[in-house]
């Protein structure tokens, strides 16, 4: 934000502290964060030593904004870009405290003190301001969205910076950028992994919100319940992918979308969840779940997940098929796969999928894990590539 050149220590601090107040205060995301991570384990791998996990999901408290942050981006013309607004809140703050867009020192305030309603409109005004400045085009923009982003952590100025070095966001300008506002003054532990090598705001600021950042236009690329099933095996991959398969995360990003889904949860009443999945496979996976609810069957929304960019575990040179937002892995600790540790009880443990779940996914143009080899036997798995 504006101002951080007069406070840069300052500003490290505080955006350390908030990342982990992210971490401990927003329990559902976090949990479904780690919930990704070991669901649908027959497939978790690492690519550059680091789990390639990215996680869309924004938590209750975020999602709870999202009509205030959208009326206020309209005032603007913004509003195309209410999930990026949404997606700042949830690195900067998760939805907690008064100051949600952590937008005061961008007036020149000392750290949080704007009340919600003065964040919302501020934070909004600021990024709306970074976001014409960058240049943006369009929600899929992410080259323009990246330099509008950096420029809402580090003040409009870095904008003007990066343009003239090299012309865009790259993670070296932005380096070159920080160490040159810090003096030179290094970060080290765990500030240094956070937040960058130089003690100036977060040098990863982008990385971190794009996380949760879910682009495009959901009807754009959706199909109609029924429409997946009729696709054959080998031909469903160039289905959900005419342009060639998504070799990177960034890539994927306008094929997701987050929707909501019913269940009944685990004490037994009605609920929701979000799911983050293939905009074409989306009306599909509602049906699933209004079935599985009609059904009775109870879900465990923190071991349910859907999109998951990652490696195989059994081929690391391979992507899996969680990070194509085509595979759901379904209470995993009670659908234990035969490589874990887990069990799997159908009839005894009311979380374990019977041959009516199964049935309803298969109805639906889905494979099932629990089909595969003796060896391979993953009955939390419902894929529809078969992958």
């Amino acid at each position: 934000m504006e101002g951080l050149g007069k406070k840069a220590a300052v500003t490290g601090i505080v955006i350390l502290v908030s990342i982990l107040l992210l971490v401990s205060a927003v329990g559902s995301v976090t949990s479904q964060i780690s919930a990704v991570l070991v669901g649908g384990g027959e497939e978790e791998g690492t690519e550059g030593g680091s789990t390639v996990t990215v996680s869309l999901n924004l938590s209750p408290d975020v999602e709870g904004y999202r009509e205030q942050v959208l009326a206020e981006a309209k005032k603007h013309g913004m509003e195309a870009y209410i999930n990026l607004f949404l997606a700042v809140i949830m690195q900067e703050s998760g939805g907690q405290g008064g100051d949600i867009f952590q937008a005061s020192e961008s007036l020149g305030l000392p750290p949080n003190t704007l009340n919600t309603a003065g964040s919302i409109e501020q934070g909004v005004k600021y990024l709306s301001a970074m976001i014409t400045k960058a240049g943006v085009t369009s929600p899929e923009d992410l080259e323009h969205i990246r330099l509008a982003l950096q420029g809402y952590n580090f003040g409009g100025a870095y904008i003007d910076y990066a343009m003239k070095n090299g012309g865009k966001w790259t993670q070296e300008n932005t380096f070159g950028y920080a160490k040159e506002k810090s003096g030179g003054v290094r970060n080290t532990g765990s500030r240094a992994e956070q937040l960058g090598p130089w003690r100036y705001g977060d040098q990863y600021y982008t990385a971190h919100v794009l996380r949760y950042y879910s682009c495009g236009d959901p009807a754009g690329d959706s199909a109609a319940a029924g429409d997946a099933v009729e696709v054959a095996l080998e031909q469903r991959l160039a289905w959900l992918f005419p342009e060639g398969t998504p070799a990177s995360p960034n890539e994927m990003q306008k094929y997701l979308i987050q929707i909501t889904v019913p269940i009944i949860n685990k004490n037994g009443k009605a609920a929701t969840m979000v799911l983050t999945v293939h905009k074409k496979l989306a009306e599909e996976i509602k049906k699933v779940f209004e079935d599985m609810k009609r059904a009775g069957f109870k879900i465990k929304p923190e071991e349910t997940a859907g999109y998951n960019w990652r490696t195989m575990a059994s081929n690391s040179s391979k992507v899996s098929h969680h990070s194509y937002g085509c595979v759901v892995d379904v209470n995993w600790t009670s659908n234990g796969a035969s490589y874990t540790s887990w069990g799997y009880h159908p009839g005894k443990d009311e979380f374990s999928v019977t041959k009516e779940i199964v049935d309803i996914w298969k109805r639906h143009g889905f494979y099932w894990g629990g089909d595969w080899s003796t060896a391979y036997f993953d009955p939390m798995h419902f894929t529809y590539t078969n992958h």
